[in-house]
């Protein structure tokens, strides 16, 4: 008897002393990834696009992100910070210049942490470059804002989206820069030859303003068939002496 007593008090020790601060699990980094892959779609070649990827800490500790490695050398990837306590979120801003590739193109962008479970993660993009768009086509197919003074950014462009089949398509606004555009469809559908503007306007520039690029997505859609646009934009602002 006396040994099973003995028995019954030492597993309701450890059961009570596992609650305890003495058996607290030690806090920890989790890195949240909401957006891991983008789909671009079709836009030209030799030209520079982005899209933003979300980084959030779902850990109850700070999350340190150590590294993020660009896959190739046209792509890179930017931080805008690197620890980030619990419930924080940061952004990375990848940027990806076709050069001169054509077809379909996939890149990914690796990403360093501390988070002790998946210490690397990865987000990617696809695209098809150098392809004209199955569905629309756009009228220019990248936006060159010039040359401007920084104080006088606010300026509008306009893209003719051109329907080229023999259905109607529907236009909708999926990603684009804005931070630093604004973006609206005169049309949210066009029939059969038809065609509507895309209009973009600059509002504001990075801090290292000498050479500048943004984009847009547009989802293309007929029936339930979807396809992507991707309108780059690139500007440059004048020198001051």
């Amino acid at each position: 008897m006396n040994s099973i007593k003995t028995t019954t008090i030492l597993i309701l020790s450890i059961f009570f002393l596992s609650g305890s601060p003495l058996f607290a699990q030690e806090p920890t980094a989790d890195i949240f990834l909401p957006d891991s892959i983008f789909d671009f779609g079709f836009f030209a070649t030799d030209a520079r696009v982005v899209h933003t990827y979300p980084i959030i800490n779902e850990g109850d500790d700070t999350l340190r992100i150590i590294k993020v490695k660009p896959g190739c050398g046209c792509t890179a990837a930017p931080l805008d910070k690197s620890n980030l306590g619990p419930g924080d979120t940061a952004r990375v801003d990848v940027f990806f210049d076709s050069k001169r590739l054509t077809g379909l193109v996939k890149k990914g962008v690796t990403i360093l942490s501390n988070d002790p479970d998946e210490p690397l993660r990865e987000v990617s993009f696809i695209s098809i470059t150098g392809k004209k768009h199955p569905y629309v086509h756009p009228k220019p197919a990248v936006i060159n804002f010039g040359r401007m003074a920084a104080e006088k950014v606010d300026r509008t462009f306009t893209v003719e989206l051109t329907n080229v089949t023999d259905a109607p398509v529907e236009l909708e606004i999926v990603d684009y820069s804005s931070d630093y555009i604004e973006v609206e469809l005169a049309k949210d559908s066009l029939d059969v030859g038809e065609s509507g503007d895309f209009l973009v306007t600059l509002k504001r520039i990075p801090n290292d303003p000498r050479l500048y690029n943004f984009s847009a997505t547009l989802s293309v859609n007929i029936d339930d068939i979807r396809i992507h646009l991707t309108i780059p934009a690139v500007g440059r602002i004048n020198r001051v002496n």
